[in-house]
């Protein structure tokens, strides 16, 4: 079974340390779909070579989404701060495991074992290690699915809202309610 990186080719992102994981791997690495364009793609052509990499280059959203269902797992290696990489809630959407990146809202996402796997940023081995642990695990895709249906759907972020609202209501009357009592 093959893993997918979704996203632009350039180092910021880790596409970098993601070749680099899967050289770490030698023979051994699975699959690798790559789809994305951007600065590092005649890097990335060059450096597949010999390895079980396949790039793809852009990818329409719908094939995405299949490849990602049919996927092991979903690597984001970003070495940046994202603020919330939809291709998480899109691999969970089909039931994929996401092996990321342990910095920002990227690693707070994931919880270990359950929707996927975190490592340091920048660290190839480490990478190396999350996917191991994923080819050494069980299916996780009834568990992600729950985790999407229960936070990212349209109507869970909709009662997640109306929610945060409420408290927001009830915090400024409760608050009114203290400042008319100090007046008096």
């Amino acid at each position: 079974m093959s893993f997918i990186y979704v996203g632009r080719l350039e180092e910021p992102k880790g596409v970098k340390t993601l070749f680099e994981a899967w050289k770490l791997m030698g023979r051994n690495a699975p699959g690798l779909f790559v789809c994305g364009v951007g600065p590092l793609e005649n890097w990335c052509a060059q450096h597949a070579g010999g390895m079980n990499i396949n790039i793809m280059g852009y990818v329409d959203s719908g094939k995405l989404l299949r490849l990602m269902a049919q996927s092991r797992a979903l690597i984001l290696p970003t070495l940046l701060y994202e603020g919330f990489p939809m291709t998480i809630t899109e691999a969970f959407s089909v039931g994929t495991p996401v092996i990321c990146s342990d910095t920002g809202n990227s690693g707070s996402l994931i919880t270990e074992g359950v929707t996927g796997w975190k490592f340091q940023p920048g660290s190839a081995a480490g990478l190396a290690d999350a996917v191991q642990k994923c080819l050494n695990s069980g299916d996780l895709s009834d568990a992600v699915i729950r985790e999407y249906q229960e936070k990212y759907t349209p109507e869970a972020n909709y009662r997640r809202l109306m929610n945060i609202y409420t408290e927001v209501q009830n915090a400024n009357r409760s608050f009114g309610n203290e400042r008319r009592k100090l007046r008096k």
